[in-house]
């Protein structure tokens, strides 16, 4: 009985997946919470806003492959401890372009409506790192950030809804040691 159902219901799923375009293409906003706060033994990151906008292509049947290209801004508050027990905090915002390239499921739930499971990798070169009384430019922070990105959108009709999960195979600082940044996020976009 179990194995009929099973069957069952892998033949419902591949029949709505035929109606699946090969392709598919959409904009995304987002918005990413920091899981890690201190990126060395003396750097804090005490409050963020990260805007995330992009664009993306999908090709493909039952999973697609995706390429896009987006823009993210961390405008974040940061406490150093400095060596002489002082502590230093400012306002730093940094600018990055983010190229997304992922495998994206697309399940069948009901006529207009998926569930999207994705896995992926993001490439997100440094464009810019604003003054700051801190020391904070292009010369000691990561330049060149891949982060591997896990999450999943529900689709209704054009509009999609989802959550993801970044991790920095790189850490925040090029000269300190210290965690790496992981990420969590909230997403909304309109695909065709």
């Amino acid at each position: 009985m179990k194995r009929c159902i099973i069957i069952t219901a892998m033949l419902i799923a591949s029949m709505a997946a035929g109606a699946q375009n090969w392709y598919q293409f959409g904009f995304r906003v987002s918005t990413q919470i920091p899981l890690v706060r201190a990126y060395s033994y003396e750097d804090y990151l005490s409050n963020v806003r990260t805007p995330h906008f992009g664009v993306y292509f999908r090709a493909g049947k039952y999973v697609y492959g995706e390429i896009g290209l987006g823009y993210q801004y961390f405008k974040g508050r940061y406490e150093v401890n400095m060596h002489n027990g002082e502590t230093k905090n400012d306002l730093v915002e940094t600018r990055y372009l983010v190229i997304p390239i992922k495998a994206v499921g697309d399940v069948p739930i009901a006529k207009k409506i998926s569930f999207m499971p994705q896995v992926g990798i993001l490439y997100e070169p440094l464009l810019k790192v604003t003054e700051n009384i801190l020391g904070y430019d292009k010369t000691n922070i990561e330049s060149q950030w891949v982060l591997l990105t896990a999450g999943f959108d529900f689709r209704f009709g054009f509009i999609t809804v989802g959550a993801d999960y970044r991790y920095s195979f790189q850490h925040f600082f090029k000269n300190k040691p210290g965690r790496k940044p992981q990420f969590a996020g909230i997403t909304l976009g309109v695909i065709f």
